[in-house]
């Protein structure tokens, strides 16, 4: 079957089981489905944020961590915790990738000055300039992509996306308590 050209609808509906549900419970079908939904989703978002990344020649983390403070702040500080909890990653694993930014004169370090222990971080002034027209250009991608939601439609899709985040470290714990990953045997997964 041809791809679709750009801006371009597909004809065929999504795929859906022609079989029943193994169980008798809907909800564990519902389930499944939103979840292949999601894997399916986050896939070719991945794929658009490599791209894109690549283009500011970024990797995926780096282009998440500057975007972020585009974000939240393009002009004050932002502190190395709020970039973490807003991308919800390792406040570790933030630290590291901004050293690396640093280097690279994405972004600017400076000590906080309500708190002479902690440090700030801010995008360098030609990085800003280089997001500034990389959200131009974006906008149109984003137009495509979201063409069929309304305003409201995408708010309460990102409330629906907060909720399941919100959900995912008690749902992984629960998962690793069941579930023992050869891979994983004698080691603490989480």
């Amino acid at each position: 079957m041809p791809r679709p050209k750009v801006g371009e609808r597909r004809n065929t509906p999504s795929l859906r089981p022609v079989a029943a549900p193994r169980s008798s419970n809907s909800r564990a079908a519902m389930f499944r489905d939103v979840v292949m939904l999601l894997y399916a989703t986050t896939g070719r978002l991945q794929r658009l944020k490599r791209l894109v990344a690549s283009t500011m020649n970024l990797n995926s983390t780096e282009y998440s961590i500057v975007a972020a403070l585009y974000r939240l702040d393009p002009k004050a500080g932002v502190r190395v915790r709020d970039i973490a909890n807003y991308l919800h990653m390792a406040p570790e694993n933030v630290t590291t990738t901004v050293g690396g930014l640093v280097k690279s004169k994405w972004v600017v370090k400076a000590f906080d000055p309500n708190d002479a222990r902690a440090v700030t971080v801010t995008l360098h002034r030609s990085a800003r300039q280089r997001i500034d027209r990389l959200t131009e250009e974006l906008a149109d991608i984003n137009d495509v992509w979201f063409r069929d939601m309304t305003p409201a439609e995408i708010l309460q899709f990102s409330k629906y996306l907060e909720r399941m985040l919100d959900g995912f470290d008690a749902a992984y714990q629960k998962a690793s308590d069941k579930f023992q990953s050869p891979l994983n045997r004698g080691r603490d997964v989480l």
